[in-house]
This record gives C-alpha cells, sequence and structure tokens, in this order.
C-alpha cells in the first residue's frame, strides 16, 4: 500500500477491485470514504493471471473429459450397432452357403451310392464270367483227356441246338480241336445268356418295365439358322437285345452324352461320338464314358427282330460303341451279320437297338449340313447334343 492506494486481489476470482481513499479534508470534518473500482487485472502490475476469456477455457477443459466420454459412448454404441448388422448379414449369407452346399452333397452323396451300386453289379458280374471261365477251362483239360464220344450242348444261335460228335468220326478231327472249339462257343454262349440276364434285371430294377424312351436335344451351330432341334428313340424290346438297352440307358442316365457332338455324315449313317462342340471345345468327353463302365457293350449282341433299317439306331465297332449312329437308309447286309468282313469274327453282328419315332425333319436337318467329302465325310461344323434324358 502506497500513496492512499489499497489493493486487493483474490486467486480465483475474474476481476480485481481496487480500494481509492480520497484525501483527507480536515476543515470539512468530513470523514474518509472508500471508493470501489473495478480494474482488469491484465491492467494492473502483480495481478491475477486468469481474465474472462481464461475462465470459459477453464470451465470448457473442465468438462472437456467428460464430453469426450459422452461422445465416445455414442461412437461406440453406434459401432456396435453396424457390426451387429455386418455381423447378422454374414450369419445370413453363411446359412444360405451352407445349404447350397449340403444340397451339393447331398446329391453328391447320391450319385456316389448308385455309382457304389454299379459296381457291386459290375463285380458280381465279373465274378459270374470268372467263375465260368475257370469252368470252360477245367471242362476244355477234360475234353483233351477222354476219350470216345462226346455230347456237346449248344446254344449258338438256336438255343437248345444238340451236336453229337465222336471222336475220329469228324471229318479232319484227329486231336479233337473240333469238339473243344464248340465247347468253347457252348460257354460263350452261356456267358453271354447270363449278361443278358443280368443287363434285364438291371433295368427292371432301375428303370422298370418298358417300353424305353430317349429325348436327344441337339444344339445346332449358329451358320444353321433356326430349325427342328430333337428326336426321341425308342428302345428295342428288352426280350430281344436287354444288354445293348441297358447299356445306352445307363450312358443316358448318368448324363455321359451332354455335351458330345455328331461328327460324321457318311452318309449311310449320321454317327455320334463322345467329342466336344463348340460350346465346350477342348473338353475331354470320352474319359467319363470309361470311368463310369459303360464305355461299350460285352458283346455283339443281335437280333434279327431289329435289323438295321431306315431310321434305326447301331453300336458302332468291335466291341460296339460308345458310338452310336442313326441307320439313314436300311443297311441291314452292311451291319447285319456277316456284312463286316474285315474283323475277325465277320459272322457277328453291330447292336442294333432302337428307332427313331418322333423328330425325323431334326435328322433331315443334320442331314442338309455341309460335310468335307475328303475327311470321310466330317461336318464342317459339328453338331452338338445339349443332353440327352430318359422320357417316363
Amino acid at each position: 500500500l502506497s500513496n492512499n492506494w489499497t489493493f486487493q486481489t483474490s486467486a480465483p476470482q475474474t476481476k480485481i477491485m481496487v480500494l481509492r481513499q480520497t484525501p483527507r479534508r480536515p476543515l470539512n470534518r468530513q470523514s474518509s470514504r472508500n471508493v470501489l473500482l473495478p480494474v482488469s487485472s491484465s491492467s494492473l502490475p502483480g495481478a491475477h493471471p486468469y481474465s474472462k476469456s481464461n475462465g470459459r477455457l477453464s470451465l470448457f477443459l473442465t468438462w472437456l473429459p467428460q464430453i469426450l466420454t459422452v461422445i465416445a459412448t455414442i461412437y461406440t454404441v453406434v459401432s456396435s450397432g453396424k457390426e451387429r448388422s455386418r455381423l447378422s448379414r454374414e450369419l445370413k449369407n453363411q446359412k444360405a452357403q451352407g445349404s447350397s452346399i449340403t444340397k451339393s452333397a447331398r446329391n453328391a452323396h447320391q450319385i456316389g451310392q448308385e455309382l457304389m451300386r454299379d459296381n457291386e453289379r459290375k463285380t458280381k458280374l465279373i465274378d459270374v464270367l470268372m467263375m465260368e471261365t475257370e469252368k470252360l477251362s477245367k471242362e476244355v483239360k477234360n475234353l483233351e483227356e477222354k476219350r470216345g464220344i462226346f455230347t456237346i450242348e449248344i446254344r449258338k444261335f438256336l438255343p437248345g441246338a444238340i451236336v453229337s460228335a465222336k471222336k475220329g468220326n469228324v471229318p479232319g478231327d484227329k486231336s479233337g480241336a473240333e469238339i473243344r472249339e464248340k465247347a468253347i462257343i457252348a460257354k460263350i454262349e452261356r456267358l453271354r445268356l447270363a449278361i443278358q440276364n443280368i443287363s434285364r434285371r438291371e433295368l427292371l430294377d432301375r428303370f422298370g418295365k418298358g417300353p424305353y424312351k430317349v429325348e436327344i436335344m441337339l444344339d445346332f451351330p449358329p451358320s444353321a439358322g433356326d430349325g427342328p432341334d430333337k428326336f426321341v428313340i425308342e428302345l428295342a424290346s428288352i426280350d430281344d437285345m436287354p444288354h445293348s438297352v441297358h447299356t445306352f440307358l445307363e450312358q443316358v442316365h448318368l448324363g455321359l452324352w451332354n455335351g458330345c457332338s455328331f461328327f460324321r455324315n457318311a452318309p449311310h449313317v449320321m454317327q455320334a461320338t463322345p467329342r466336344s462342340y463348340y460350346k465346350n471345345s477342348g473338353q475331354n468327353m470320352e474319359n467319363p464314358f470309361i470311368d463310369s463302365g459303360y464305355y461299350h457293350v460285352s458283346f455283339q449282341e443281335y437280333s434279327p427282330n431289329h435289323p438295321h433299317k431306315a431310321n434305326t439306331i447301331g453300336f458302332s465297332g468291335r466291341p460296339g460303341g460308345p458310338d452310336f449312329y442313326i441307320n439313314m437308309w436300311d443297311n441291314s447286309d452292311t451291319h447285319g451279320p456277316g456284312g463286316q468282313k474285315h474283323y475277325d469274327l465277320p459272322i457277328e453282328a453291330e447292336p442294333c437297338f432302337g428307332t427313331i419315332v418322333e423328330g425325323l425333319d431334326a435328322v433331315e436337318r443334320m442331314k442338309n449340313q455341309p460335310t468335307n467329302k475328303q475327311s470321310f465325310h466330317r461336318f464342317k461344323e459339328v453338331i452338338g447334343i445339349k443332353f440327352a434324358k430318359i422320357l417316363m
């Protein structure tokens, strides 16, 4: 304090009050009076450093942690909601994918079971063939050792025919070779009958009673334009051609012909084969036939009740399959018994196992597609088989 000035300050306050004392006047006997004047703390030396604006800042800093806590809480709640929504969507997608995977696995399991059943049937057939082969070997050996008269039952093409041969009385037979040959033929015929019986049972168990029909959906190249694109095959009676019919139906049932093609117009036959066409170019279509066990027939089955007339279906090659062809005209002499002289057993015939009953206009459309004569009448653009299915 000096010169009648009094300073009063307070640290928490934002204002500083200055006490001013007026000079004494003895003559007037006027008591001294104090006057309080507000003075800004920043204008006085040594005043408290906090101002009005600094006070607001202090208040803000006091509440800042609580504000940040509230903001963080809100952000956490919002983020948690978004995360729950995202997890919910992912869970739904996973459930949908799981359902699809489960369905695919179920289908794969069913196909696997069918293949296992097929393998079991084939194993049984092989066992039968092995047993018959062993019996054949033993009987041939016995025939070589025996002397005298042999009665051999032969079911070659006329079941029940009996041939009696006496060793030494057969022209040109001094070693029993003709007798052994007849015995082998008889055993082979028994094997054929066994295969036919097994095939017939398989057809009835899997596909029911006939007649059976198969629809072939074609896929012409874009250059062919629009037109009829399917035909229907009615398969032969299982009393006459059970093994060939069973082989073809299994190929269709397993989807082996889907994506294959007609590649040649000979022109007496129009031939289909396990080869891709322009929509699946480069895909190996032959291996699935091999893996399935239905690549070809086990023997050249033939019945005179089903000759190679026009618009019938036959297996190509020796043994027949998997290629099949449409007879464009009567090929009974060419593909019937004795028609293929260049094979080891020319007396055999190619299986004829079906007839086209619908869609001859589609066959005619195929016939009119351009071919290359220099390459055995191959189509310049192969005609695809979109799918083949059994009509129930």
